[in-house]
């Protein structure tokens, strides 16, 4: 039996894999951050205590989002991946002294970012002709 191995075509499907790894990140990133967006909405309305054990479970959440964010940055190494990682960081601070509305403002600006990384695996998929 005659093995040839074809540089070319394992290129490809490794730059095909890394396509795919990327998209499939940053839709689950855009995930977190959807969810994330409706805890801390939800978070808004509680008081004293309620509040205080609200906001311990969202520092949890976004600290797993956070280490989600750097796995994708890791095995990507896309800068929209640091950028969300950034804005968790400043999503907590936000959190933590109560300015919930700029914690949705930055959780918006996160997502964006993702989306635009999932946009460009996207495109290189579709420009592969596998979408």
């Amino acid at each position: 039996m005659l093995f040839i191995y074809d540089w070319q075509k394992n290129n490809m499907s490794n730059e095909i894999r890394d396509d795919i790894v990327g998209y499939q990140l940053a839709e689950r990133i855009k995930s977190g951050l959807i969810i994330g967006f409706k805890v801390i909405s939800a978070a808004e309305r509680l008081e004293g205590s309620e509040l205080a054990g609200a906001k311990k479970t969202i520092f949890a959440y976004l600290d797993a989002l956070s280490s989600e964010t750097n796995i994708a940055l890791s095995a990507t190494g896309m800068e929209e991946f640091s950028q969300v990682g950034e804005m968790i960081a400043e999503i907590k601070r936000s959190v933590d002294e109560g300015t919930f509305n700029v914690a949705s403002a930055k959780i918006g600006e996160a997502l964006s970012r993702a989306t635009t990384a999932c946009d460009k695996k996207m495109r290189a998929l579709i420009g592969r002709g596998l979408f």
